[in-house]
C-alpha cells in the first residue's frame, strides 16, 4: 500500500502526464454508468449546490453541470495539475454553472453544500482512520437533511468477482497498491451513527460480469488485449444493475 504522499503524488503525475478521458481511469463506460446514477439521484433530490469530491479531471463534474444548468457543481481535488485540467476542459465546454478548486477533503470543505458525491475518490486514501475523517468532514460540509453520495469499491463485491474469475480459469484482478478498498459493514457500522441509509446498490455487478469475465475469457481464449472500448463494455453499461459481482457500490446516505 502506497503513503499518502505517494498517492498523492500518483495522481498528480497522471494528471501531468495525461489530460485525456482516460486520466483518471481507463475504464470510460464505467465513468458513464457512475454519471448516469449520478445524474438520476440528482434529479430525484434537486439539490441547489452540488460537490464533487476528488473531482479528478472534472468531466463528471461538468457532465452533471451540462445536464443540470439550474444547479451550482463545485469540483474539488488535491492535485493541482488534475484542477488545471479540469479548468482547461470546463473552459473548452464554455459551462457557467461550475467551478474547481484545489482542496484536500482530509481537511475539509469551507462552505456548506446540498448534496456531496465521491466516485472512487476515497478508496485513495490508504488507512480506514483516514477514510472516517474524511466521511466526518463530507458530513460537517452538508446542510441539514443534505444527501452524500457515495461510490466507492468494497472488498465485499471484489472478492465475489474474483471468486467467478477463478471458475473461469482466469486470474484474479488485484487491488491497485493506491488503492484501500472499504469493507462493507465497517463503513456501515460508523456511518449511521451519523447518518441515514436511504440507498444501497451494486451499480458495477452487471458490468463487471461481462466485461471482467465474460470479455475477459474470450480473450483469452482468442490471445488478444482486453480493449476498454470494446463493444462488451459498451453494451454492458447499458444492463440493469443486479447482483453482488463487481467492486462498485452507491451509498446514499441523509445528514441527520
Amino acid at each position: 500500500m502506497m503513503s499518502f504522499e505517494e498517492i498523492r503524488n500518483y495522481w498528480e503525475g497522471r494528471a501531468a502526464g495525461d489530460s485525456s478521458v482516460q486520466s483518471t481511469t481507463q475504464d470510460v463506460f464505467l465513468r458513464e454508468i457512475e454519471l448516469n446514477t449520478l445524474s438520476d439521484r440528482i434529479r430525484a433530490f434537486s439539490p441547489r449546490r452540488v460537490a464533487d469530491v476528488g473531482s479528478g479531471d472534472g468531466r463528471t463534474t461538468i457532465g452533471l453541470a451540462r445536464k443540470f444548468s439550474n444547479i451550482q457543481f463545485f469540483g474539488f481535488d488535491y492535485s493541482p495539475s488534475m484542477v488545471d485540467n479540469s479548468r482547461e476542459v470546463l473552459a473548452s465546454e464554455g459551462i457557467q454553472n461550475a467551478a474547481f478548486e484545489q482542496r484536500d477533503i482530509c481537511n475539509g470543505l469551507s462552505d456548506s453544500y446540498d448534496l456531496i458525491y465521491t466516485t472512487r475518490c476515497l478508496i485513495n486514501l490508504p488507512a480506514w482512520a483516514i477514510q472516517k475523517d474524511a466521511i466526518r468532514n463530507i458530513h460537517g460540509a452538508l446542510t441539514p437533511g443534505g444527501i452524500y453520495l457515495m461510490i466507492e469499491n468494497f472488498l465485499e463485491g471484489q472478492e465475489n468477482f474474483n471468486r467467478v474469475r477463478r471458475s473461469f480459469d482466469l486470474p484474479e484482478i488485484p487491488i491497485r497498491e493506491h488503492n484501500y478498498y472499504f469493507q462493507r459493514q465497517r463503513l456501515l457500522d460508523y456511518a449511521t451513527a451519523i447518518f441515514d441509509v436511504t440507498e444501497e446498490t451494486n451499480i458495477s455487478s452487471a458490468y463487471y460480469l461481462v466485461s471482467r469475465i465474460v470479455y475477459s475469457k474470450i480473450c483469452q481464449e482468442s490471445g488478444t488485449h482486453p480493449d476498454y472500448f470494446d463493444a462488451h463494455h459498451r453494451y454492458a453499461a447499458g444492463l440493469p444493475f443486479c447482483g453482488e459481482f463487481g467492486p462498485v457500490r452507491l451509498i446514499a446516505f441523509r445528514k441527520r
